[in-house]
């Protein structure tokens, strides 16, 4: 059989967790450690007229010597890319961004009574050939706001429903694995086996990190416990 090997990473922007510093190198650098084929990165900076809004995509990509994809979720101040994005071994047969609706209400309240952040989101829906094999790989990054992350599901839902491809979705979802808000995804895909926590990256305390599939049968999977940014990574390897 042969094998592929997925990471999924919030990487918060390209920031060096002991460092406090910006540092593409060392994200690309762990991403090549692992040997991951396709990696998606939540929390990415495209060029922009902010300071450090760079290119991250292409910086990571370029290092690698990955092709790679970034999907703009928000322009940050109107003016800066942010969003998510894959960094591929292999060509994107077919590569698009699709815009999460956001919730019509956005009147949410946290446990301490504080309004929620919303933040529009977005899903990178690609399509990887590996040996003359297909494969629909989906990267995302949830909301905090339960009507956010509700929305993601039941955009996911969707696209899962219309595509027959063996499919691998990823990225952090901002949602505990025992919350009834994911049990339509479960219900279509399954888990790699890891339940590890993964955020913070320090001193674990909740899994909100996610790779799930279909279609493909999964050898190994792992949660990564070297501190990068402020999630763990998780890598899973899969027979095609």
């Amino acid at each position: 059989m042969i094998e592929m090997k997925v990471m999924t990473f919030n990487i918060q922007h390209a920031l060096d967790f002991k460092r406090k510093v910006i540092d593409t190198d060392l994200f690309a650098d762990a991403i090549a450690k692992h040997n991951a084929d396709f990696c998606g990165l939540n929390e990415v900076r495209g060029e922009g007229p902010i300071e450090n809004y760079t290119d991250q995509t292409n910086a990571i990509g370029d290092k690698l010597g990955y092709y790679r994809y970034f999907g703009e979720a928000i322009k940050v101040r109107g003016t800066s890319p942010y969003g998510n994005a894959l960094v591929s071994r292999y060509p994107l047969k077919s590569v698009e961004t699709i815009r999460i609706p956001d919730p019509e209400a956005k009147d949410e309240l946290d446990r301490d009574g504080d309004p929620v952040h919303y933040e529009s989101r977005c899903i990178i829906k690609s399509v990887i050939e590996k040996n003359k094999k297909d494969i629909c790989i989906l990267v995302t990054h949830f909301g905090l706001a339960e009507s956010e992350r509700i929305s993601a599901v039941n955009k996911l839902c969707e696209i899962i429903d219309r595509t027959d491809l063996p499919l691998i979705l990823m990225g952090d979802f901002n949602t505990e694995p025992d919350e009834e808000l994911l049990a339509p995804l479960f219900g279509r895909l399954k888990s790699i086996d890891t339940y590890e926590n993964t955020f913070p990256s320090d001193k674990p305390q909740i899994k909100i990190d996610y790779i799930l599939y279909k279609g493909l049968e999964c050898k190994y999977s792992e949660t990564i416990n070297e501190v990068y940014a402020d999630h763990l990574p998780l890598v899973a390897e899969f027979d095609i």
